[in-house]
């Protein structure tokens, strides 16, 4: 669905062009 796409597939300007998910993934590792 669209919602597993925003969050997954999709890159974000604001997150440096990484996927929500990279992102909240980057920073629970960092």
């Amino acid at each position: 669905d669209w919602e597993d796409t925003y969050n997954h597939v999709r890159p974000h300007q604001a997150l440096g062009y990484r996927t929500p998910n990279e992102f909240l993934a980057s920073r629970a590792s960092a």
